[in-house]
């Protein structure tokens, strides 16, 4: 069954009552009762190009025993605008056989080529210096069953690189902030940063699964990417003869702490110069990345600020728009 329409395709032409017939993966969905006691299904329904969120008022119940969360369904619905964001007001659900649908259609894929990506981040790690960390990162770049994973994984499931080959991408580029880092702050110890910005988010190889669509493995969820990550390097460091215990404390160190805070994931502080720099260099892209795709997400054209985003907790200015010429020799905005 060939997908019909695509949701940034909905988005960008914010049209209220169009009528849509296509699949999505159900990415989410969870029946609520509304404030006079009648039950809707409330659903985040994605394809490669991202999400939308959908209501269905009638039969829903009924028509939530037919699917689940991570299903290709196919649905009849139309388009309505809620709190200035593009919504689908569903009409009928189903769930599509395996088989029925193309994958390439549901998973998004990141700019970024992934060959070009890794030969990038081998020239990186060959900017190191000769000793333990370096040939650290080059058994992990030796090593098909890491690497494959790594191409391919997400570096999240929506917030930043939420999409496939995001790992690789948000890893070369947060190494690329270390070495500009160093540069500026000279006392760090240059190969330390470096080498934990490469294994920093390693663990999301094993944090995530993405057949259709971009979800937590069973471990991601029970343990997370920080210890998973903590565990490969730990195996990793067994194979290379010699490695400082000291050394292989302060990576581990960095991959535990990178989050920064304890409430955001972290299960140390950052305790040490080079601690602190990655946490900074990591938020930075991470929160760059989620930004830009805001901003690339230009839903009303006219307006100069995006919609409220509660992650940030603000709106973003787009930019003053460009002035033009009118045909009576005007200006206008």
């Amino acid at each position: 069954m060939p997908k019909q329409h695509f949701v940034s395709d909905i988005k960008q032409a914010r049209q209220e009552n169009v009528e849509i017939a296509s699949l999505f993966v159900a990415s989410e969905k969870q029946l609520r009762t509304a404030r006079n006691g009648a039950v809707y299904l409330d659903l985040k329904l994605s394809d490669k190009t991202g999400d939308i969120s959908a209501k269905m008022w009638e039969n829903a119940a009924q028509a939530s025993a037919g699917f689940q969360s991570g299903d290709v369904v196919y649905l009849r619905a139309r388009t309505e605008i809620y709190k200035e964001k593009m919504q689908l007001s569903v009409a009928e659900i189903m769930a599509v056989p395996r088989g029925g649908y193309d994958p390439a259609d549901f998973l998004p894929v990141g700019p970024c080529n992934p060959e070009l990506m890794c030969e990038r981040l081998s020239r990186l790690v060959a900017g190191m210096a000769e000793g333990p960390l370096r040939r650290l990162c080059e058994a992990i770049l030796a090593d098909p069953e890491i690497m494959t994973r790594f191409k391919l994984a997400p570096a999240a499931k929506s917030v930043h690189h939420p999409y496939i080959g995001g790992l690789l991408e948000h890893t070369v580029s947060v190494i690329t902030l270390a070495y500009r880092i160093c540069n500026h702050f000279e006392e760090l110890d240059r190969d330390l940063l470096i080498a934990g910005a490469f294994v920093h988010d390693i663990g999301k190889i094993e944090e995530f699964v993405y057949d259709t669509h971009i979800d937590y493995s069973d471990a991601g969820r029970l343990i997370g990417h920080v210890v998973m990550g903590t565990q490969i390097i730990e195996d990793k460091v067994r194979e290379i003869e010699g490695f400082p215990t000291e050394t292989s404390l302060l990576l581990k160190h960095l991959i535990l702490s990178h989050h920064g805070e304890i409430q955001f994931g972290a299960v140390r502080l950052p305790a040490s110069r080079e601690a602190f720099a990655l946490h900074q260099a990591d938020d930075l892209d991470a929160k760059m990345n989620a930004i830009n795709r805001i901003l690339a997400d230009t839903g009303d054209d006219e307006s100069t600020w995006t919609g409220f985003e509660t992650i940030f907790g603000r709106r973003f200015f787009r930019g003053f728009p460009v002035r033009s010429d009118n045909p009576d020799g005007g200006e206008i905005l």
